[in-house]
């Protein structure tokens, strides 16, 4: 790998640094009536985040906080986790003015928008436990129609004609009522699950299908039952929504296997399986946001069959660097890297950072569970053994 290296920069003066936070805490005024309500929502697992308050957004208290910190702060720039926002190690000025941006852009690290949403109803779990199986194996959202009057165990005696559950499915004009709307804004893919009463999908299904705009989206629908099939009942609420790319839906039982659903959903064409890259670092897991690119879709087929164990080696005091065996496609742009950051090196090379560096690399991901700190107490003392996988 090329000796050329970033060189350390010298800490901002004192004096400068003052002036900076200064001019900062007056912008901070006019921010805190906002803070009180708003701010970047950041997930609690993600590394470096600047959340330093604890409340779970990006606001102004980060940034008084954050200061507050470095006002009174020696100049051997230990890192302090989640404050050293620009990853080099040292809290200063610089670290500010990243959280400034961080707070006026809504940047959230390590979130990303899900695309698929589970949605059911479960009048005794069955149903429940599909989905939610189904949920995370496409790494999908999830949520549960709830009745505004839940259903007792009485309610569904399907030997009793006069229950509850009996009564509404032998009227095909019952609409019971949702105890709160589930918004579809921003899904492309609905998995839509319930159970079969009486052949039938329960009506709070049509409740459901008839208050919604399915246009844009396309719906799989599910079922559970102990014997009886899907039926039409997809058919139906496909027709009483009137709107959305509706597909062949499919029942299961509640012992249903992992692969079987895999193989249902791989078959919909709808979504696929999350069958995501897998890291682990001397055994240890690591949760990591890859790339969407040609690299990283490479290094996912390369895996596929078996593991792949890559024996790395430090370099320059701020990364580890290893062999692939092979080249996988390049999309190298100058880079300055973070700790946690992952990226391809001359096409065959996987590099982990936990320190900084500026050279033209390709992106393949970003550890999102560990801090600078962690980083470096994990790559920083020796060699290390990397395995990735897929599953």
């Amino acid at each position: 790998m090329n000796s050329e290296k970033r060189n350390s920069k010298r800490a901002l003066p004192r004096a400068l640094v003052c002036a900076i936070l200064a001019l900062i805490m007056m912008m901070c005024a006019f921010s805190c009536a906002a803070a009180n309500v708003g701010g970047a929502a950041v997930r609690a697992d993600s590394a470096v985040s600047g959340d330093l308050n604890g409340d779970g957004k990006l606001n102004a208290r980060d940034v008084i906080a954050l200061m507050k910190m470095i006002v009174g702060f020696d100049d051997t720039g230990v890192d302090r986790g989640g404050a050293d926002i620009n990853g080099d190690g040292k809290l200063n000025a610089r670290d500010v003015i990243a959280l400034m941006k961080r707070i006026i852009s809504g940047d959230a690290p390590g979130e990303s928008e899900k695309k698929t949403l589970v949605v059911y109803f479960s009048a005794t779990g069955t149903t429940k436990g599909v989905a939610e199986r189904i949920a995370r194996l496409t790494d999908a959202d999830i949520r549960e129609i709830v009745p505004a009057v839940p259903y007792t165990a009485d309610d569904l005696n399907y030997n009793d004609r006069s229950t509850r559950a009996s009564a509404e499915q032998n009227d095909a004009n019952v609409r019971p009522e949702i105890a709160e709307d589930i918004s579809l804004d921003g899904y492309t893919t609905v998995c839509l699950g319930y159970p079969i009463w009486w052949g039938q999908a329960p009506r709070i299904m049509s409740t459901f299908v008839e208050g919604h705009d399915f246009t844009g989206i396309t719906v799989i629908p599910f079922c559970t039952s102990g014997s009886s099939d899907i039926g039409q009942s997809d058919d139906t609420l496909a027709s009483q929504a009137g709107s959305g790319n509706w597909l062949q839906g499919k029942r299961f039982s509640g012992g249903v296997s992992d692969d079987a659903l895999r193989e249902w959903i791989e078959q919909t064409g709808g979504i696929s399986v999350d069958k995501t890259l897998l890291l682990e670092i001397n055994g240890v897991g690591v949760k990591v946001a890859w790339e969407d690119n040609e690299s990283v879709s490479e290094l996912a087929k390369l895996v596929s069959s078996a593991p792949l164990t890559v024996e790395m080696s430090m370099y320059g005091g701020f990364e580890q660097v290893g062999s692939l065996g092979t080249t996988l496609p390049q999309n190298d742009v100058q880079t300055t890297t973070q700790a946690g950051d992952i990226v391809l090196y001359s096409g065959d090379q996987i590099v982990i950072f936990y320190g900084s560096n500026s050279w033209a690399y390709t992106r393949l991901g970003r550890i999102t569970d560990k801090t600078a700190a962690e980083m470096t107490a994990l790559l920083g003392n020796g060699n290390v053994t990397v395995t990735l996988s897929l599953g």
